[in-house]
Order: structure tokens, then C-alpha cells, then sequence
């Protein structure tokens, strides 16, 4: 790919100054909420406001984006918790048909995903993904009365309709209301609900696998409680998150203006409600946004079949039921100290992409013990330990979110391209369950070979994207002539066209970000959150093997090995 030498708007040729003057025939396209508290020069935000407006935030939307992830997480967990309750008996379901119970989800999502990012960005974000909580809510809670295979198809699909709205407004949101500098970890706060559901939803699983001789099965109560759940939460999202900030009601007029002020440097804007066609255009045609969306297939082809075969993988290992149910505690666990140790490792070297292979590495340790070890009862809690190693991928689906949150500018394109990676995302989950078939049980042999062959696919695409966000950066910045400090950030960028909806290719003032650029959240609150997360990480180790001892009474014989004997 060239450099990036020119742009439809405003960059010179190489070595000109931009002069800002040329950027208001933007203006015709600025957002007119943003522009009331946009109009003005760049503001210098001292460290305390910063932070003091940092954390009101987290008090409103990082609550209620961690609080719907985990609604939707859960929701759409209660068939790997099912699979193992009865549902399969119960509705007539044989391997194949609960392959596609997994697969019609993600079929429902790619039916929703262009619409619903369409109109995120024309209605109010917030009572338009609390609308969508309510209706998946209702379809959870009907759940309970499909009672065969064709109305848990059609529950499903509605499900995955309606749920198609969360990651992509979660990602515009978080562009919207955080800095480039804190997205990372905040990506990975409300993206480790995948971890914190499956603790959750195993204990809940746990009980109510108690409720027997019933009119309303086990599975039935469990839909039930988690429908009516969701639809009281969808309410007091509608209440208390606010659409943007310029129309939240709970912070003053100065600290609108200054909640504007503090993503200016994002350059990513705020909000448009304006379609514009050439940004379609440059989505399509833009080689970055193609290999963000290799990245989502690849990804999500493993982790879709990792999710929906779960628990049969662990209970194949030689676990009970109720065993399998209580280890999804210990899963979760592990799931989310891999999301929110990744974010905050990458943050600490500064090193997005780099973290990213580092973080295939375990998965593809832990695939390849439970492709040659053959279960028994000496070696099921060694292959249960390779099948948590497995569990690092899940890191990858944030730090992903956190690059498209980055460096994508233009609300348009921004909306494009979130359909194009999400219609890969909901594309890949919908395939991977079909990689593990009922005849190839219980080894998964082909499954799994179909694993390794996409790691490698993920770890090549992540080697281009890394050389092309770094080409293009220089290429942007030798075509400006803005200096470079010692670091290497930019310096003397005026931040003057960061609400003109411009796209990231066409603004000279964007840099693509190939690396974290989180190293100093907030001051001294990323070494805060940082240390935080590595304790909390070393925390869950030494409990999650304290755990196993009580739950299954083994011992390590020899330190050297990975496998342990079961008494």
C-alpha cells in the first residue's frame, strides 16, 4: 500500500504545512449538538479535572456498559449451561441440531447488524440499546416455553437480532466518552464480562440443576430468571444512561463542554448523524479495514466453537455434570484475568499487536496437548489446565475492539466499518460451531486442527496490519512535516478539525495508533489499575489451583510435569 500522501480535504504535498484555514468547508457536516460545545479553540484540561471527569464517567457508562455486557454475555450463555441441564433430551436435540442452535444465533446477528448500525447512528444510543435489551429480555424469558427444536431456532435468531446492537455501540461509545489513552482498558472492562458470566452462569446453572420434579424443568427456570432479569436492567438503563454528552443531564454545563473538550484529541469525533457516501466508499476500499475483518474471523471462528462446546469438552474430559458447572467458575475466572491482564500488559509496553501474538501463544500450547493426550482419570485435570490455556484468545476480541475504536475516524465510516467487522464476527461464530461434528467426538481431532491453522492465519494478519498502521503514520506525518519528539508521538497538532467528520485517512492531524498509546491512563491511574490487575491476576492463580484441590482432591506428583493424578 502507498503512503499516505494526499487526502480528499486538506493534505498538502510532502513537506508542506497544512494550514488550518482550508478545514471549515468541513463545517457543513459538524454535528450541531457537538458544535454548541465544540465551537471554540482547544482547551488545556489540568490533571485533576481530567481525572475527576474521568471517573464521573466510569460512575454512568462504564456501569451500564459493564452491567449489558454481562446481561448479554449471560443471556447468550444459557444454551452451554442448558446443554448439560436436560434441554437436549428434553426438545429431541441430537449434535447436530444443537450445532445449529449455535449457529442461528449468529445468523440473526448478521440479518441485524447493517440495520442496527444504521440506526444507532441516527437515534439516541442509549434508549435505543436499552429498547433492544428489553425485547432480548422478553425473547430469553419466552425461551422457556420453546420446548422443540424449530421454536429454539426461532428464539435464537430473535435473540441474536436483537443483541447485534451492543458491541458496536459499545465500541462508539467508548470513542465518545473516553480518551485514546483509556479505551484499551476500558475495552477490556466491559468485554471480561464473557469471564464474569461464565462464574455467574455456572453457579446459577449450579442451583438451579437442584430444581428436579417440577413441572418447569431446570433449564426452563434457568431462561426465566435471566429473561426477567434483563428486562429490568433494559429499564434502568433507559433512566440513567445518557445519550451523548452533550445531553447528559447529570453533569453541569462546564463539565459538557469539557467532556467534548477531553476526546478532542481523538480526532474520532463525537457524534454525526449525517450519512455520507464517500465514507462507504473509503471503508470498502481502505486495506486496514479488510484485515480487521480477517482478524474477526479468525478469531471468532475459534472462539465460537470454543464457547458453545465448552462444557461438553470439559464434561468429555471425565467430569460430572455438576463438576462441569462449577468449573465454569474457574473458566471465567481465568477469561477474564487473560481480557483485562492483556489490555493492561499492552498498556504498560505500549504494544497493542505485540501483545496480541504473545496472547495466541498458550492457546496454541493448550490445542495441541488436548489434540495428542487421550482423557483418563490421570490426565483429565492436566487437559482441563490445557483447555484453560485455550482460553487466551478471548483477549484478542478486545484488543481488536480497542484498535477499530482508535483508528477509525468519520462517523460513517466508523458505522461501515463496525457492520463490516461485525457481520464478520457474527459470520465466524455462525461457522464454528460446524467445525466440531458428532462424528468426530469426543477427540475433536478436526476441530481442533482447524484451531491451529487459523492461529497461524491470525498471527500473519496481525504482522501486515502492524507494518501498514506504521507506514501509514509516517507517510501522514512526512506529508504534513509535524515533527516528531524523541518518543516518537507527534507533537504540534492543533487538534482544530477533530469534530469536522473527517475520516482518519483524509485528516491530516489523525495518527493511526499501532501501538497502545495507554501507558499513562489518567495520570497515576493506569500504574493503579495496572498493579491492580496483575495482583488480582496472581490472585486468581494460586486460588483457581486451591480451588481444584478442594473441588477434586489431586496433588502434583512431580512439579515438572503438567499432569496431575486424581486420587
Amino acid at each position: 500500500m502507498a503512503d499516505i500522501q494526499t487526502d480528499r480535504k486538506g493534505i498538502s504535498s510532502e513537506h508542506e504545512h497544512i494550514d488550518p484555514p482550508e478545514k471549515p468547508q468541513h463545517l457543513a457536516g459538524v454535528d450541531a449538538e457537538t458544535a454548541a460545545y465544540a465551537s471554540g479553540p482547544p482547551v488545556e484540561i489540568d490533571k485533576a479535572t481530567d481525572r475527576r471527569l474521568f471517573w464521573k464517567v466510569n460512575k454512568r457508562i462504564l456501569v451500564c456498559m459493564v452491567g449489558t455486557y454481562f446481561c448479554q454475555a449471560l443471556d447468550k450463555g444459557t444454551l452451554g449451561f442448558s446443554s448439560i441441564m436436560g434441554i437436549q433430551e428434553d426438545a429431541g436435540l441430537d449434535s447436530n441440531k444443537y450445532n445449529w442452535l449455535g449457529t442461528i444465533l449468529y445468523i440473526g446477528v448478521l440479518v441485524g447488524e447493517y440495520p442496527t448500525n444504521f440506526l444507532a447512528q441516527k437515534l439516541p444510543v442509549a434508549k435505543y440499546l436499552a429498547a433492544n435489551v428489553f425485547l432480548w429480555g422478553v425473547v430469553i424469558a419466552c425461551s422457556a416455553a420453546a420446548t422443540n427444536f424449530p421454536g429454539l431456532m426461532v428464539v435464537r435468531f430473535l435473540l441474536g437480532c436483537f443483541e447485534s446492537c451492543v458491541q458496536p455501540i459499545f465500541i462508539q461509545m467508548t470513542s465518545m466518552w473516553y480518551t485514546r489513552k483509556e479505551q484499551p482498558i476500558l475495552t477490556s472492562l466491559w468485554n471480561c464480562m464473557m469471564g464474569v458470566q461464565m462464574m455467574v452462569g455456572g453457579i446459577m446453572a449450579w442451583g438451579t440443576s437442584h430444581y428436579i420434579g417440577h413441572a418447569i424443568k431446570s433449564w426452563q427456570l434457568l431462561f426465566l430468571v435471566l429473561g426477567v432479569a434483563t428486562c429490568v436492567w433494559a429499564v434502568f438503563l433507559g433512566w440513567y444512561l445518557p445519550d451523548s454528552p452533550m445531553k447528559a443531564k447529570c453533569f453541569t454545563e462546564d463539565d459538557k463542554h469539557l467532556l467534548v473538550e477531553r476526546v478532542r484529541a481523538n480526532e474520532t469525533g463525537i457524534q454525526n448523524k449525517t450519512f455520507k457516501r464517500y465514507q462507504v466508499v473509503e471503508a470498502f476500499t481502505d486495506p486496514i479495514i479488510w484485515l480487521y475483518v480477517l482478524m474477526q474471523v479468525s478469531s471468532t471462528l475459534v472462539l465460537g466453537g470454543l464457547g458453545v462446546f465448552s462444557n461438553i469438552i470439559i464434561k468429555s474430559f471425565g467430569f460430572t455434570t455438576l463438576q462441569t458447572q462449577l468449573l465454569n467458575i474457574a473458566q471465567g475466572a481465568v477469561t477474564s484475568a487473560v481480557m483485562v491482564g492483556g489490555a493492561s500488559l499492552s498498556s504498560w509496553t505500549d504494544q497493542t499487536i505485540w501483545i496480541m501474538h504473545l496472547w495466541t501463544i498458550p492457546p496454541i500450547i493448550g490445542t495441541a496437548i488436548i489434540f495428542t493426550i487421550a482423557p483418563t482419570e490421570s490426565t483429565r485435570v492436566g487437559l482441563l489446565i490445557a483447555f484453560y490455556c485455550t482460553q487466551f484468545i478471548w483477549a484478542e476480541g478486545n484488543l481488536l475492539f480497542s484498535l477499530i475504536s482508535r483508528n477509525v475516524a468519520g462517523q460513517t465510516k466508523k458505522s461501515t466499518v463496525l457492520a463490516m467487522t461485525f457481520i464478520a464476527w457474527a459470520a465466524g461464530n455462525a461457522t464454528a460451531p460446524q467445525i466440531f461434528q458428532s462424528s468426530d467426538a469426543p477427540r475433536y481431532t478436526k476441530g481442533f486442527t482447524a484451531h491451529f491453522c487459523l492461529y497461524g492465519i491470525m498471527n500473519g494478519t496481525l504482522l501486515v496490519t502492524r507494518w501498514l498502521l506504521i507506514r501509514r503514520n509516517k507517510g501522514k506525518r512526512d506529508a504534513t512535516a509535524v515533527p516528531v519528539a524523541e518518543n516518537g508521538s507527534p507533537e504540534d497538532i492543533g487538534h482544530s478539525g477533530a469534530f469536522l467528520d473527517m475520516t482518519d485517512v483524509e485528516n491530516p492531524d489523525f495518527r493511526v495508533s499501532a501501538f497502545c498509546n495507554s501507558v499513562w491512563l489518567i495520570a497515576d491511574g493506569c500504574s493503579t489499575y495496572t498493579s491492580f490487575v496483575f495482583r488480582k491476576c496472581a490472585i486468581v492463580g494460586c486460588a483457581q489451583v486451591y480451588y481444584m484441590r478442594l473441588v477434586f482432591n489431586f496433588k502434583f506428583h512431580d512439579p515438572g510435569t503438567l499432569f496431575v493424578e486424581v486420587k
